[in-house]
């Protein structure tokens, strides 16, 4: 249960919620401001937002309810009462994507890479305000435990009472990791774009998609190693072994690699750097893998398995900026 922020009508307003709903006013704000700025049509954003917010918040919900369904009543009771309960980020970002989808299929929006290119820096903005309402739970806390009083502090750790025997615990603050990593994200983005690209797509339908992409393949490796840290990640019915955040995250990362591959080979032909970067990127996704197996095993080297999967992560982002660097050409100066 969060800290009550106030008591307003005869309801309980949480900490959580309120930064949670911050989190999500702000990224709305952003997403329509940078279409002002890109001097783009701001009917398509505006009708995206509501939308997206409404079924990003029932698929949040379900997917949750699929995961913990013994901390629900029934499917009924857990979507009929959004009060209380519980919540995952990949629906909401499931629903969102819906929502665009939907604006395309009822051809509302004639761009929607473009589209997803504002939403992407928005969406980071609003998961690095979000993720701060676990300050005020007990929620997105990690496996390892720090011994040292000078960690005993944010952003390392937080304090969780064991709820066997009441002793408090200082875990590793995954909510305030999570934060960080996506208000870095969302600066990287921002200026993404804001500045003026150098580099320019080989043809005039793959110039837009690239900040979204670019936020999947940062956002999907940071949520790969934190959701492995935390004791309380979301897993399928049938499988308890790899997270629901980490399938779906290693699915779009092999899924930004495929669409480049596509546009590399449809621009040049086969070439002899294709299988290398596939092999680059098999080896990467490999060792992340291998070490995800690992530090289940191991838990008392939590350092050096999560120093390897961030290494493995990084060899396949390596290996899908190579692949992306042959879709594009040079500006001329």
């Amino acid at each position: 249960m969060g800290k009550v922020m106030m008591l307003a009508g005869g309801e309980y307003i949480y900490w959580n919620s309120v930064l949670i709903a911050a989190g999500a006013l702000a990224a709305a704000l952003m997403a329509v401001a940078l279409r002002l700025w890109k001097g783009e049509r701001l009917l398509p954003m505006l009708l995206a937002l509501p939308i997206a917010g409404l079924l990003g918040l029932y698929a949040a919900r379900l997917l949750h309810w699929y995961c913990r369904y013994e901390s629900y009543e029934s499917l009924a009771a857990a979507l009929g009462d959004l009060r209380g309960g519980g919540w995952s980020l990949m629906g909401a970002f499931a629903g969102g994507l819906l929502a665009f989808a939907l604006l395309r299929l009822l051809r509302l929006t004639d761009n929607l890479p473009a589209l997803l290119d504002r939403a992407a820096p928005a969406a980071a903005l609003g998961v690095a305000v979000g993720r701060l309402g676990d300050l005020f739970t007990t929620a997105d806390r990690g496996k390892m435990l720090f011994a040292s009083e000078a960690l005993h502090r944010l952003p390392y750790a937080s304090a969780v009472a064991n709820t066997a025997s009441g002793a408090l615990e200082w875990r590793f603050a995954v909510f305030c990791a999570q934060s960080i990593w996506a208000a870095v994200i969302f600066f990287i983005l921002l200026l993404r774009t804001l500045l003026p690209r150098r580099a320019l797509a080989r043809r005039p339908e793959w110039a837009d998609g690239g900040v979204f992409f670019l936020f999947l393949q940062l956002y999907c490796s940071g949520q790969i190693v934190t959701d492995s840290a935390r004791y309380d990640a979301l897993f399928l019915r049938s499988n308890g072994f790899v997270s629901l955040e980490q399938i779906v995250c290693a699915v779009c990362l092999a899924a930004v690699l495929a669409i480049y591959s596509v546009r590399s080979v449809r621009a040049h032909g086969w070439r002899w750097y294709h299988p290398v970067c596939w092999a680059v990127a098999l080896l990467g996704l490999g060792l992340t893998g291998f070490m995800e197996y690992y530090v289940q095993r191991h838990g008392d080297e939590y350092v050096f398995a999560y120093g390897m999967m961030i290494e493995g992560l990084l060899i396949f982002f390596c290996a899908t900026c190579a692949m992306l660097r042959s879709t594009q050409k040079r500006a001329d100066p």
